[in-house]
């Protein structure tokens, strides 16, 4: 599937992204992720500045992280 994004579901008309619940670290890799949409975008859109935000508050040391975890800024 998304063959011509790299297997990524880039935002188009036929679909609005990536399912949150479903972490799929590729998509942060640009080897695999060739659709020029970063991977916080594709889950989050434009309310990812407004949870780096929240993060930092609550998360200063970046303690809970993974691949796909929000980046303070």
């Amino acid at each position: 599937m998304y063959a011509a994004s790299g297997g990524v579901p880039a935002p188009n008309a036929d679909t609005d992204g990536c399912f949150i619940n479903y972490a799929d670290a590729d998509l942060a890799d640009p080897r695999h992720n060739a659709s020029g949409t970063p991977w916080h975008e594709l889950y989050f859109k434009s309310g990812y500045r407004q949870l780096q935000t929240v993060k930092a508050q609550w998360d200063p040391k970046n303690l809970f992280n993974h691949s796909l975890s929000i980046k303070a800024v």
